[in-house]
């Protein structure tokens, strides 16, 4: 069976209807989409469900009630999950927002679960209008994520997990950055 994911986030000025990064290795798909205001992502994750996407992951900066809308429209057609941070996160994640919120140029990188991935060759940079950047980079299991956390968390200010839902997923790259940056992790609704 092939899986077809898409992971969706918010970036000033893009297309939704491009792929901005894309991993394929065996009879799996996964994919990056940018949406230029949360309410592009309503209409996206229709299209995409309608499209037949298996899964839909989007960023921890929609938060819960656009997850909640979401889901509303995407009903039973796909899963879809949205990435939470645990407690152990929770002030540095608000550090982030502050910061983010104050102009204050960030990096940050999504590290996307995907079987077969190499985390050398599956990884882009996107470089924002406001100089930030965001890291896509896919691992092939817990363990290389835990790997590339580690030795990321000193340049990057937020790290989000896709593809591993739940915090028993999260947790070695929790370990793996001690503290020193926030990881969020996809939790799914129904």
């Amino acid at each position: 069976m092939t899986e077809n994911r898409v992971i969706i986030f918010e970036q000033a000025g893009a297309d939704p209807r491009t792929d901005l990064f894309t991993i394929e290795h065996g009879d799996a798909r996964t994919s990056v989409r940018a949406v230029a205001e949360p309410a592009q992502m309503l209409e996206l994750v229709s299209d995409l469900a309608a499209e037949g996407v298996d899964r839909l992951e989007l960023c921890g900066g929609f938060g819960a009630g656009w997850h909640a809308r979401a889901r509303a429209i995407v009903g039973d057609r796909a899963l879809l999950g949205a990435v939470y941070y645990g407690f152990e996160s929770l002030a540095n994640v608000a550090a982030y927002k502050a910061r983010f919120e104050a102009g204050e140029v960030l990096a940050e990188t999504f590290l996307i679960v995907h079987e077969g991935a190499d985390p050398q060759v599956d990884r882009v940079t996107a470089e924002r209008a406001d100089g930030g950047t965001t890291t896509f980079v896919g691992v092939p299991d817990l363990t290389a994520a835990a790997e590339v956390a580690a030795k990321m968390a000193g340049d990057v200010q937020l790290i989000e997990l896709y593809g591993a839902p739940g915090p028993e997923s999260a947790e070695p790259v929790i370990e793996a950055v001690a503290g020193t940056v926030p990881v969020g992790f996809s939790a799914y609704s129904r």
